[in-house]
């Protein structure tokens, strides 16, 4: 008897074995599958449409990646229609350990960051994909999880300043001083510059409209001076303005202090003029936000 019950709990534990590899199997198959016919359709439209090779690499690369990153699962679609609390649990368990990851957050309770989860959006981003073009209307904040930016801004001549945007920085800090700025203007603001992915980017944003109603309803935490503070350090336009400033007066007292540079002294004057001359820019077009 005992060992016919041995061999019977064998076998059935070897039953259920194969079944869950069997629905393993099946479920991967299935998500294998359902990504070949997204490609084929997605080769098919390119196709139809005449793209050039450079774009069709372009979207094969982000369509890989996309996979790569949330499994061919749009989580926020299958959750969208769950009960609201509950879908609030579940969006603080899935997003507040990222969030938390970004400084200009560190400070805030439990309540701005359960609002802030429920709101936001993964993002995924290509390796030399534009985020956000200088000029356009910034229609959303951008808080990097894992990857770098470049940030790029047109001076004057050809000439740019560029500077890194790392995990845990953001961009899009000119929504931030619109949602503060009273009197309240319709208008979008403008980007300062241009923001291109190093390498492969994850992150989260918050669209206009919901950090407007985060910062209206919780107006009394963001107008913290510790997070203002914060915001400024954090905010690529500042720092881009504090660099060139900063040069401009190292020089000036190096000038000062030792005399002008003897030898290449001719370049060294065009380099001071041309300084002085973006430095002027920079002053003209100071970065004014909810901190002024």
């Amino acid at each position: 008897m005992f060992s016919i019950c041995i061999v019977l709990a064998g076998l059935m534990l070897f039953t259920l074995l194969i079944g869950n590899i069997q629905v393993f199997l099946h479920a991967v198959m299935a998500k294998k599958r359902k990504m070949q016919l997204r490609c084929r359709d997605m080769e098919w439209w390119m196709k139809r449409r005449q793209l050039p090779s450079r774009l069709r690499q372009r979207v094969r690369h982000y369509e890989r990646q996309k996979w790569a990153t949330l499994g061919g699962e749009d989580e926020m679609e299958l959750i969208k229609d769950l009960p609201e609390g509950l879908r609030r649990d579940i969006k603080r368990f899935l997003c507040l350990d990222l969030i938390k990851k970004v400084p200009l957050f560190h400070n805030l309770n439990e309540l701005i960051l359960d609002n802030i989860c429920d709101r936001v959006k993964p993002l995924v981003f290509s390796k030399d994909e534009k985020i956000i073009r200088e000029g356009d209307p910034v229609q959303r904040m951008v808080f990097v999880v894992r990857g770098r930016i470049k940030r790029i801004q047109s001076l004057s001549k050809g000439v740019v300043a560029t500077s890194l945007i790392e995990s845990g920085g953001f961009l899009g800090d000119e929504l931030l001083s619109w949602c503060l700025r009273r009197p309240f203007i319709d208008r979008l603001p403008a980007s300062s510059a241009t923001f291109v992915c190093v390498e492969p980017l994850e992150a989260f944003s918050l669209d206009s409209n919901h950090l407007k109603y985060i910062t209206d309803h919780f107006r009394y935490k963001f107008a913290n001076e510790r997070l203002k503070r914060t915001a400024r350090y954090y905010s690529s336009n500042w720092r881009t303005w504090a660099a060139v400033n900063i040069q401009l007066g190292w020089r000036r007292y190096r000038t000062r202090t030792r005399g002008p540079m003897i030898s290449a002294a001719e370049n060294g004057n065009s380099s001071d003029r041309r300084l002085l001359q973006y430095a002027a820019m920079f002053m003209s077009i100071r970065p004014h936000d909810h901190l002024e």
